[in-house]
Order: C-alpha cells, then structure tokens, then sequence
C-alpha cells in the first residue's frame, strides 16, 4: 500500500523515526542503533497498526512479520440510558452548581445543555439556596457597605458600627430579594425557568439577536417560548420590597417604572456579556458544551509532511506530481483534528533536475488537507506574505523528503467532524 506513515518508536522519544511507504508499499529505516523497537503504520481510512517489540542487533537481523492494515470501523457504540426529567434535571443542576466564574464567582443561573429539562420548584429554590450562602455574595455586599459607608450614602442610616451594620443588611437583603423573589419565586409560580440558555453556535448576528431577545422572553417549563413576566414581575416585587428597610429619601415617583427599563437593559447587557465572553472564563463547563462547540484551526498551525515517492532519485525526465501524507496529527483546542497518516491534495509537483543536483525543487498549488468535507488550505511560510522558501529535509533512509507547510488561514470546524 502505498503512502502509509510508518513509524519507527524506540524507548525514547528522541528515538522516532518516520517515513512513507513507496509506490510498492515498500519502506525501509537504515542506520538503526541496537535496541528494543516497534514498528507502527497508520494511513486514512485504516486502523493503526503496531508490531510486536522488536530486537535490533548488530550484523543481520531476520526479516520483519508483514504488516496488514485493516481498514477502520466506520460504527460506534453508543450507550444510551433512559432518565426521567425529573433525573435529568438533577444531573444538570449538579454540573451548574459547580459553575464559577474565573473559578471563584458563582454562576449557577446559565444552562449550557441544549437538551436541558425543566426544573422543578423545588430545584429552582436549590439553586438560589445555593446563590445567596455562597460567601462571594455575602463578602460583595461586605465591601459595598464598606463603599456606600465611606460615601455617607443613605445618610439615614447613620455612621459608626450601627451605620454599617444597616448598610450591609440592606446590600445583602437586596441580593437574596433579587434572588430568592425576583427570581426564583416568581418564575416557579409561573412555571418558567428562571436560566439563560446559551446559544454559543450560528453567526454573531444571530447570537446577538437571541441575547438581546432573551431580555424580554424566558423559556417556560413546557420547553416553549414565552413573554419573560416572571421577570419583570419579580424585578417589581423585589423592588418595592426593597423600600421596608431603605430610606424613604431613596423613594421617588418613577421607581417602579425605572425599574422596568433598568431591568430590561440590565438583562441585554448581562445575556450579551453571557453569550459572547463569560463562558471563555466560565470553569466546569459541561462536556455536552465542548462536544458540540466548534474548533478553531489558526491560522500558521504547522503541518509535517512526508513524500511517498523518491523524490533524489528522480531527474529531470521523471518531473510530475509529488504525493504527501501527514507526518504528525495536526491539533487545534487540544482535538486531533487531522491524523497522521492522511492524504495531503493539490499540486505538488516535481520540476526535475540533473541527477549530479543536491538541490530539491518542489512546486506547490492549492495544496490543502481535508476534514470531513472542509477544506484546510496550506502555504509554504507561518506568517502571511513573508519570504523565504520552502522547509524541508531529506530522509536520511531514502530520498524522501519531509516538508513543513502551514495553515493558511482560519478554519472553524464542527467537533464532530
């Protein structure tokens, strides 16, 4: 078979070595000091295989076993287990309670799964429960005292220790108002959920849209779409709740109607900061995210590349296309997005020189590699538009060169793929 990537792996990874098999599935590693080796040849559309250790000593050593490569599984298991909503909906609302953001602030109220169940009252109430004991509210509403204190704001309260004290009620009374009334009371006797669902896929127009819309409308617990007047609602409760225990100086006519559109902007802003920048700083993101979260291939990523053919045996009168296979898997987000082995395509050609030439000329022409049905176009420099040639060197078991390319430009590919 001809453009297999076989690899010779010794104990240390100094030791590896690389070729491609030629045009008669041939291949060959000369010069190989004594030791304990494994050969292993992978190629597209073929399981890898890998050889018994083998023992290399000085002088002759006996012919190696054949090497078959049998072609790829193109089914997988999957194992599927049937929970209830109600069973699902706990096992989401685990992953979301360990939810923080830059590993410190909580931030429960996001769903990252776009299959979630509908919470129930009980749950709704657990993740506020768990919102308002978290000691980052508890510490904010410290320093924010601390802050309106040193301000003299709402002089009715007084200075000294009783001053604070009232000061750090009132902020963390807001924070559990906020919470257990805006958000968690409200949306449960209207059967709504009181989450952002995040989009994280389609073009940034139509993300932004959704954030902006997700303001004024709210998933309901029957999974459709809804006017969001459990928030608004709430918003207004925990409002003039608000006004028990704050000055009736902080009163003014057009509270609850400030209210409203403060909520609303609030909302946009918030949904906005969710959908395109918290879940980057977001830790223990569910892995159903990652899995359907597309990867991003930069552009100047390197791609090693070996030829299949001879190329210093050729002259002049043998000039024609150079076939390429993959060196080394090509990552991107830390996924092995193309596997050693692969095909490269294009025009990759051989101009041909005298024999007596140690120079190696290589012209190069829409060569790309594939994922699934994308297309990754290559160069032959890391930055765009830069000088310099090619990079390349011989094998030192045969004239076969190994050539380094580069991505040409940014590539988005679905996970999946």
């Amino acid at each position: 078979m001809a453009g297999a990537l076989v690899t010779l792996e010794a104990g240390a990874p100094e030791g590896k070595r690389s070729t491609a098999t030629s045009r008669d599935g041939a291949f060959r590693f000369a010069g190989v000091e004594p030791g304990s080796y494994a050969i292993r040849a992978v190629a597209e559309g073929f399981a890898p295989w890998t050889s018994p250790r083998i023992a290399v000593s000085a002088g002759e050593n006996p012919p190696l076993v054949a090497a078959v490569l049998r072609v790829a599984p193109a089914s997988t298991k999957v194992d599927v287990g049937a929970l209830s909503p109600h069973e699902l909906a706990m096992e989401q609302l685990k992953s979301e309670e360990k939810q923080r953001l830059l590993g410190v602030f909580p931030h429960y109220f996001v769903n990252y799964d776009e299959n979630a169940a509908p919470l129930t009252a009980a749950q709704k109430f657990q993740l506020g429960w768990k919102t308002i004991i978290d000691p980052v509210p508890i510490l904010f509403s410290a320093i924010g005292a601390g802050i309106e204190q040193a301000r003299n704001s709402y002089h009715e309260f007084g200075q000294g220790t009783e001053g604070y004290a009232k000061r750090f009620g009132a902020q963390y009374a807001d924070e559990v108002n906020g919470v257990i009334i805006g958000t968690v009371l409200m949306h449960s006797v209207f059967h709504q959920d009181p989450r952002y669902f995040y989009k994280g896929t389609g073009s940034v127009r139509s993300r932004f849209l959704y954030a902006v819309a997700t303001a004024f409308v709210c998933k309901g617990d029957n999974g459709h779409w809804q006017p969001d007047y459990s928030g608004v609602l709430g918003g207004l409760a925990a409002g003039e709740i608000s006004t028990l225990y704050y000055p009736a100086s902080s009163r003014t006519g057009l509270r609850l109607f400030h209210n409203v559109l403060l909520g609303f902007a609030g909302g946009m802003a918030s949904n906005l900061f969710e959908e395109f920048l918290l879940r980057r700083i977001t830790t223990h993101v569910p892995k159903s995210l990652m899995a359907r979260m597309p990867v991003e291939l930069r552009e100047g990523t390197p791609v090693s590349l070996i030829s299949v053919d001879d190329v210093g045996a050729k002259t002049t009168k043998d000039a024609g296309p150079v076939a390429f296979v993959l060196a080394a898997d090509v990552d991107a987000s830390g996924v092995a997005v193309v596997k050693a082995g692969s095909r490269a395509y294009g025009e990759a050609t051989y101009p041909g020189v005298p024999a007596s030439s140690e120079a190696v000329n290589i012209g190069l022409s829409a060569v790309h590699i594939k994922v699934g049905n994308v297309d990754i176009p290559l160069r032959s420099t890391q930055v765009r538009g830069a000088g310099g040639g090619l990079e390349y060197r011989r094998l030192e078991d045969s004239g076969k060169i190994a050539l380094k390319l580069y991505v040409a430009k940014n590539v988005s590919l679905p996970r999946a793929q």
